[in-house]
């Protein structure tokens, strides 16, 4: 009993140091399909994602205001402060990494994809290896030891850049860091990890294996990996980083048959539908992937069996309620199965049971 008032007080101190104890949530709607996602929030709270609509087309998507801007079928995986996405289509089968700016499209070329962009317009994305594309030129990241490909997933205000690629000996996170070349990240103790982000100061955030073989979300800092737990779950996967060091992601609870969004602060995972007020209690927060600086989460959230796209606030702000409609199957998994983008496939290494 001692030992569980003690964690309650150590998780009490660690919530109390962010800006506030709770997060109010708004639904970023719909397109009238079984499922919207929210992947990415900009420094300026805008959030893009991807959604299936009636037809069971799955489009990209920049939510914002009162209305959803559809960016065409595929995928919207990061939004810039001036309102650049990058992201990832399907033209005649094919993947191909793209950079929404306004009316005009930048197209990365066949068999690529487009993961995430910063502020200074760069773009981290991925062929058969990671590149890093700016000023209309693909740098190629190159591979770890011993390995053949690598995959970007996320990117720093200073160019970093995160992802995994196959070794000699397993899958390896990295970080890549301009003038330095990659720096595989290690496991804690079982046999692969996974980078999913890093912010301005080099900390990285993913997942790792642990002895037992489950994944768990994980953080690197200056070489050493640290276990961040899971929410009573086997496992769980920290995708989103922000330049204070919050981390979150995602974790199976206990039993195995659902999962919760998480945060870490200081080290500690909380569970994020602890954190909402009474108002927004139909919410269950399945899953965070972005946050950003002002503590802003883009996620996903299911409200009366029906998965919404959601912008977790903090300081709240009214909450806004679209396109709540009636319950409908609860979709797989983020990764969502409309599209045969190549490289998204990529993504289905790591192992989400």
């Amino acid at each position: 009993m001692r030992g569980f008032l003690e964690l309650s007080l150590f998780v009490g101190i660690a919530v109390a140091a962010t800006a506030s104890t709770v997060y109010d949530v708004t639904d970023l709607g719909t397109l009238g399909g079984d499922s919207s996602v929210a992947f990415a929030v900009s420094g300026n709270g805008q959030a893009v994602g991807w959604a299936t609509d009636a037809l069971g087309n799955t489009e990209a998507l920049i939510f914002g205001g009162a209305t959803l801007q559809s960016l065409g079928v595929g995928q919207a995986t990061g939004i810039n402060s001036s309102g650049q996405v990058s992201g990832t289509v399907s033209v005649s089968g094919e993947a191909h990494g793209v950079v929404w700016s306004g009316s005009s499209v930048v197209d990365l070329g066949v068999n690529t994809s487009a993961a995430a962009i910063n502020d200074a317009g760069q773009v981290a994305g991925s062929t058969n290896h990671a590149f890093l594309y700016q000023n209309g030129i693909l740098i190629d990241l190159g591979t770890l030891a011993g390995g053949s490909w690598t995959l970007a997933e996320g990117l720093s205000g200073n160019g970093d850049v995160a992802g995994y690629g196959d070794t000699a000996v397993g899958i390896r996170g990295f970080v890549w860091v301009p003038g330095e070349g990659l720096e595989e990240l290690g496991t804690l103790g079982g046999g692969s990890s996974y980078g999913m982000s890093v912010d301005d100061a080099g900390r990285a955030a993913g997942s790792a294996a642990v002895t037992g073989g489950y994944l768990h979300a994980a953080e690197w800092l200056n070489g050493a990996a640290t276990d961040l737990g899971t929410l009573g779950g086997n496992n769980s996967y920290a995708y989103g980083i922000n330049d204070a060091g919050m981390i979150v992601g995602y974790s199976w609870t206990g039993g195995n048959v659902t999962t919760h969004g998480f945060i870490v602060v200081n080290g500690v995972m909380i569970d994020l539908n602890s954190l909402l007020p009474a108002a927004d209690n139909g919410w269950v927060i399945t899953a965070a992937y972005g946050i950003n600086d002002e503590d802003q989460i883009a996620g996903e959230a299911l409200y009366g069996g029906v998965a919404h796209a959601v912008l977790l606030n903090d300081p709240p702000a009214a909450p806004a309620f679209n396109n709540l409609g009636s319950a409908v199957p609860e979709p797989a998994t983020w990764l969502l199965s409309g599209l045969s983008l190549l490289l998204l496939l990529a993504r289905n290494r790591i192992s989400h049971s």
